[in-house]
């Protein structure tokens, strides 16, 4: 939704063009009002504005010069000058400042109607090449580096969905085709580096890509990233599309190119790395489990090692994953709970139980060490929102049951979250009915000067969201509520003979009694001395 701002001198005509159009029809939600070019600048500096009608003819700053001042400052603002027929061929002069149109006054409904509509579909055209499929093609090429660490770092954890992933490589433009034969390479630089920087530790990461690219480029595809280590993890692709046993030559020539690689980083770096190479697999399906077994190498075999290499060939022991490795993985639990990302929770928590089930020496330990971790995040969502656990989920019991299996963990995971989120769903409900509330008592107290925007002020929310959210959960518009609120109030003071009726219309916030008296007639069919007159 946009935002308009009226600019004019005289305030009737500020104000018959901000209360008689339906800008929401318009895609308009936000109206601002200015009496000066002066207000028109400081409005334009504490709000987003996207459309700026202005008269010519001010004091102190004409029209033409307030257009200057905003092509100058706010070169997406579009303008529209309203004019008389003196002033019009003057008003032709300000196309250098970028105006959009122009409107001679007086101005009709139909007029005003038809130039901003064109704006408001103009706008959107413009916004719409912003995210044209040419810039979005130009974007992804300068950020390709850093979607390409960042999907194999969602790889490695197992994160990557394989119908998402054949388009990802076609986007970015990667080498990799499921069922190919993979293996994955850590180097390790042993050196704290403390001489160096971070701008440092890229370049030496970078001469290192260099080498490696160099050295077994013609033959293997290569991948990088940097994990969550610090390690330098390359994803490797052979290039040849041999046969079983001449594959397994190939494996034993990549180890010899691996060993050459760490020497020539010493050589020519002077950095000692260690170079840990995994066994082969196959792409995409096996690169979490290649990926665990070398980490669990790195720290079960090279804690108090330092310059070391370690092939694939290692035994098959190796590969035994700890059943509850996801479990701790980022993002937490407790983060992903602290964000409401439940569908995200969920998932995280259905792959935990998937593991559990899967593993072959799971222990009732794990099951209770997975409901230790699991409560806990219930706790901690719970005290961070100043709540009790126990009034979240209704019922104390559910707390204190024993766990004693995977499946069990699984029913009572389950029901405990659906019943947190059910709980918060309704809280959220509970807030948004609140605040329909509080619109509704501040309008009621303050009928003759609401608005959009003072109301959005005093509960300090935005004026979008605040609309939105009204509309949302009332079904009608704020400022249809307000107009029927005042007329309802009108009706009221209309009893009253001896006030006069543009009394009623400044009690009301009209400033202009003919104005008044047209909304008037469109509620009830008839003026106001009309419907005195029947009463």
């Amino acid at each position: 939704m946009l935002s308009l701002l009226i600019v004019d001198d005289e305030p009737t005509i500020v104000d018959t063009l901000a209360f008689t159009i339906d800008w929401e029809q318009l895609e308009i939600m936000t109206v601002y009002k200015a009496y000066s070019a002066k207000d028109a600048l400081l409005i334009l500096s504490e709000h987003a504005v996207d459309i700026v009608i202005a008269d010519i003819n001010m004091p102190r700053m004409t029209g033409i010069e307030l257009v200057a001042e905003i092509y100058q400052q706010y070169r997406h603002v579009k303008s529209v000058l309203l004019s008389g027929h003196a002033e019009f061929a003057y008003a032709k002069q300000a196309i250098k400042y970028g105006v959009s149109d122009y409107l001679l006054k007086p101005v009709s409904d139909e007029d005003l109607i038809a130039v901003i509509s064109r704006l408001v579909h103009k706008i959107k055209e413009e916004w719409q090449e912003v995210v044209s499929q040419t810039r979005v093609v130009d974007t992804l090429k300068e950020s390709l580096p850093i979607l390409k660490d960042k999907l194999l770092n969602e790889m490695l954890m197992g994160r990557v969905k394989e119908d998402s992933l054949v388009y990802l490589l076609d986007l970015y433009e990667l080498p990799f085709h499921l069922g190919d034969e993979i293996c994955i390479m850590v180097i390790r630089m042993e050196e704290s580096l403390p001489e160096f920087n971070e701008r440092d530790f890229y370049l030496v990461e970078y001469a290192i890509m260099n080498i490696a690219v160099e050295m077994l480029g013609d033959s293997h595809d290569l991948w990088p990233c940097k994990d969550a280590n610090g390690l330098l993890v390359l994803l490797v692709r052979n290039k040849s599309g041999r046969d079983d046993n001449e594959m397994v030559d190939e494996h034993k020539k990549f180890d010899s190119l691996a060993m050459q690689l760490q020497r020539n980083i010493g050589l020519y770096l002077k950095r000692v790395v260690s170079i840990i190479v995994s066994k082969w697999g196959r792409f995409p399906e096996d690169i979490s489990t290649l990926y665990s077994y070398i980490t669990e190498q790195i720290r079960s075999r090279l804690a108090n090692e330092s310059g070391c290499f370690l092939s694939g060939q290692l035994p098959e022991a190796a590969y035994v994953q700890q059943p509850l490795y996801r479990l701790y993985e980022t993002p937490t639990l407790q983060h992903l709970l602290e964000n409401r990302r439940w569908g995200e929770y969920r998932e995280k928590l259905e792959m935990v139980i998937e593991d559990m089930k899967q593993a072959g020496n799971l222990s009732e330990e794990h099951v209770r060490e997975a409901y230790t971790v699991v409560v806990g995040s219930f706790y901690y969502y719970a005290h961070k929102h100043n709540r009790l656990l126990s009034d979240l989920v209704g019922n104390t019991a559910v707390l204190d049951r024993s766990v004693y299996s995977v499946q069990q963990f699984s029913e009572w995971a389950f029901y405990m979250l659906d019943k947190i989120q059910r709980s918060d769903q309704a809280e959220q409900r509970s807030s948004r009915e609140k605040m329909t509330l509080k619109i509704r008592e501040y309008i009621d107290r303050n009928l003759s000067t609401a608005s959009l925007q003072t109301i959005a002020d005093a509960v300090y929310l935005h004026p979008v969201y605040l609309s939105r959210l009204y509309k949302t959960e009332t079904g009608e518009g704020i400022s249809e509520y307000i107009q029927k609120q005042r007329m309802l109030k009108a009706v009221e003071m209309l009893k009253n003979n001896s006030l006069k009726i543009y009394e009623i219309s400044e009690h009301m916030g009209f400033k202009n009694a003919a104005y008044f008296s047209k909304l008037f007639r469109e509620e009830y069919g008839m003026t106001p001395n009309e419907f005195r007159e029947q009463l």
